[in-house]
């Protein structure tokens, strides 16, 4: 007589790995991997008192000594190497602006506007300008557009304008 074994009605994921997606792979095994090096790190105090009573610490805190000169002058050199880095970028980021800008006048003086253009810009007689332009003091009042609405000469501001006490 047979014995009929049970078989699961699904096929485990375990026995299949290949059905298991990377990401899922990935994560398992960075799980693993952290919690196997927390479980070696909860017995590094057994070892250090292992160690401390066979006299090891002695030989230990002399490697640890040269290791920390070997990692004083790789840190030197590191800092070294970055700040060479950063100087070199600037200096070549100067040496290009000035090969950019050598030939060209930079300070230019502004061209000034004509009369004609200004009454032509504001949509008023050039006489009129010509006036206010010898005028100290003078109030104008635009739109929103940006349109001059009104204007008072040898007028004081009434309204206060804003960041000026």
């Amino acid at each position: 007589m047979k014995i009929k074994k049970d078989r699961p009605r699904f096929k485990l994921i375990l026995n299949m790995p290949g059905l298991v997606s990377l990401p899922s792979k990935i994560g398992s095994g960075v799980f693993t991997a952290v919690f196997w090096g927390l479980f070696l790190y909860l017995w590094v105090p057994l070892i250090t008192l292992i160690a401390w009573a066979v006299g090891i610490y002695h030989a230990y805190s002399e490697a640890e000594y040269a290791q920390e000169l070997l990692n004083l002058r790789h840190l030197f050199f590191i800092y070294s190497m970055v700040v060479l880095l950063l100087c070199g970028s600037l200096l070549l980021w100067a040496l290009k602006e000035y090969l950019r800008f050598r030939d060209a006048t930079r300070r230019r003086v502004p061209v000034p506007v004509e009369t004609s253009e200004l009454a032509d810009y504001a949509e008023l007689d050039a006489e009129q300008i010509v006036r206010w332009q010898g005028t100290r003091r003078m109030v104008a009042h635009h739109d929103d557009h940006g349109h001059l609405r009104e204007m008072a000469l040898n007028a004081v501001a009434t309204e206060a304008r804003p960041g000026i006490a």
